[in-house]
């Protein structure tokens, strides 16, 4: 009888050791998250206006993927917290559907942006406009550097939750965004290329 005890308290030990892992690395991808929303944010309000400055849609498209960038990262930090809710005997499983809602969320705003960053390219295709290249080109670096921090960020957690994987997958998003912008500006600087934009 003396044995049939230890595997179930071994259980127990390993059970309490995997939660306790699970909640660390959950509170770890939680707090990076909130690096990652307040730094896009901040560069959100620059690169707003180094786009209207610079009069370049690829700004101010990467600036508008940024602020989506911004909603699902907010989004992502509620659910985040939100999901740790105790369970209640109506919700057996807790509140962890919330984040397939908010990645599903945050893929659907994608597929709009980049659906109005399309149109609106289209109409500068058909009569290019002026375009600031320097500031362009400092802007967008500006940009890539933010994102790729975020990415950084955001990289470990990516694999905890399919919510942290949506967040990390919008940041990335935006950084090769931000790698496309910086080479439509050099472009525009050494050949004059407004098309590029």
């Amino acid at each position: 009888a003396g044995g049939a005890a230890a595997p179930d308290h071994a259980d127990h030990v390993h059970d309490h050791a995997h939660d306790h892992v699970h909640a660390h690395a959950h509170d770890v991808g939680t707090r990076r998250l909130a690096i990652a929303l307040v730094i896009t944010a901040i560069f959100l309000v620059a690169e707003v206006v180094g786009g209207w400055l610079s009069n370049s849609l690829a700004l101010l498209a990467d600036a508008a993927h940024m602020l989506t960038d911004v909603g699902a990262l907010a989004l992502s930090l509620f659910v985040a917290w939100f999901s740790r809710q105790p369970a209640t005997p109506q919700k057996t499983y807790g509140y962890l559907r919330w984040e397939i809602l908010a990645a599903l969320i945050n893929g659907a705003v994608l597929l709009v942006a980049s659906g109005w960053i399309l149109w609106e390219s289209v109409l500068r295709l058909r009569s290019p406009e002026a375009v600031g290249g320097t500031l362009m080109l400092v802007v967008a670096t500006g940009g890539l550097l933010v994102n790729a921090v975020s990415a950084w960020l955001l990289h470990g957690s990516a694999h905890t939750s399919l919510n942290m994987r949506g967040a990390y997958l919008h940041v990335l998003g935006d950084l090769l965004g931000s790698v496309a912008t910086i080479v439509a500006a050099l472009l525009i600087r050494q050949f004059g290329w407004l098309m590029a934009d």
